[in-house]
């Protein structure tokens, strides 16, 4: 009798096959594959109730991120992403003709101006009716803004026909250090692909909200401490004085690119010097305390006396946000350079306050002059624009 056949004499059953590496890891990123698609799904439906937030991808500092994006009928507007840093700008790529414009590019202290600039448009329009049916005024004051920034707006604002720029900017050179660590240039192409996913933006947005609040829970708790003057920025990297002469160089430098740009392009730029508080400084740590001594001049009376040494402090404090001897004597070398009209906005403040001290009553706080004092900031400007329009 024959013996019958099998394929396994052990069972008498044929093996079962082996599922190939590539179908096991199928079934394994299947599982995955399905929750972050759902993931994904959810977090979509979720930003038709609740929008992303605006995120400036680079904070600035990308060279491919613009200030400005097309809108309707051929108008050019801040884009959404810039908002949160800038004024909600509008006007039209081709400018108009019989049209002055003018772009105002800074830092914070032009931000805040938009009250001035319409004054100023008013005005300009009324003296300079018969040569100008229309003055444009566009504010590109970014809020912690320094040159390194700035540059890159000046090389986007000249494609916009301007016919002038005013540039008023030194409180920010040391702080926008800050800016472009935390801006995290090197992951900015892969932030720029993770933004196209929604459950990115949730995860990006809810990490972003917490550290608001902690950021302002922080606020307040130094707001309590009133005795240490301004501990906001204590945690800050302290720079050597090598460290500061590089800094105020690159300031130049920065300064340097953005009058020879505007040259490039036949716009003439109205440098402006920088006020700083120096009756009540923001100083944190054993500059503050150093300061004391100043303070103590001032209430003694020895205005003149006080003022020579807060200026000597103030140019060799570190770390410092608001502009010194340094920055000013930088922008006053510049405009006798490049023969480019000085609005002597410092030398003004100085001439207004009571005792020749700046802060004395024309500033809101360390940087940042009060409505007198940006009264005096935009007649200054005004004067320098009639003075190129030939008035």
């Amino acid at each position: 009798m024959e013996t019958e056949r099998t394929d396994s004499p052990a069972t008498g059953t044929k093996p079962a096959a082996t599922p190939s590496r590539c179908r096991q890891a199928a079934y394994m990123l299947l599982p995955v594959l399905l929750f972050f698609g759902l993931a994904e799904s959810a977090a979509r439906i979720r930003e038709r109730h609740v929008p992303p937030l605006p995120v400036d991808v680079g904070q600035g500092f990308d060279p491919a991120s613009l200030l400005f994006v097309p809108a309707d009928n051929g108008f050019m507007e801040t884009s959404p992403e810039k908002r949160a840093s800038f004024q909600h700008q509008r006007f039209l790529l081709a400018k108009p003709p019989g049209t002055l414009r003018v772009f105002a590019l800074g830092g914070s202290s032009v931000n805040y101006l938009d009250y001035e600039f319409g004054q100023m448009k008013q005005a300009l329009q009324e003296l300079l009716s018969d040569r100008y049916r229309q003055v444009e005024i566009i504010n590109c004051g970014g809020l912690s803004y320094g040159t390194h920034r700035l540059v890159l707006v000046a090389s986007e604002i000249v494609r916009y026909n301007p016919d002038i720029v005013m540039l008023y900017t030194g409180h920010n050179e040391f702080e926008e250090l800050e800016q472009m660590h935390l801006a995290g240039l090197s992951n900015t192409p892969a932030q720029h692909v993770l933004n196209y996913s929604a459950l990115y933006r949730f995860v990006r947005d809810m990490r972003a909200r917490r550290r608001i609040e902690t950021l302002e829970s922080a606020r307040a708790d130094r707001d309590l401490a009133v005795s240490i003057p301004d501990a906001s920025r204590m945690w800050l990297h302290e720079f050597t004085p090598e460290e500061i002469r590089e800094r105020m160089q690159t300031y130049k430098t920065n300064l340097e690119t953005i009058l020879q740009l505007c040259r490039d392009h036949n716009i003439p730029v109205i440098l402006g010097t920088v006020p700083s508080n120096l009756f009540r400084p923001n100083l944190p740590g054993k500059d503050g305390t150093l300061y004391e001594e100043v303070t103590a001049l001032f209430r003694q009376g020895l205005y003149e006396e006080g003022l020579k040494r807060g200026r000597q402090i103030l140019r060799e404090a570190s770390p410092r946000h608001q502009s010194s001897d340094l920055e000013n004597e930088i922008l006053r070398a510049l405009a006798r350079d490049y023969a480019t009209p000085l609005a002597d906005v410092e030398s003004a403040v100085i001439a207004a306050e009571p005792h020749g001290v700046p802060g004395e009553t024309l500033f809101n706080d360390h940087c940042h002059l009060n409505p007198e004092g940006n009264e005096i900031l935009r007649n200054l400007y005004q004067e320098k624009i009639l003075e190129i329009t030939g008035q």
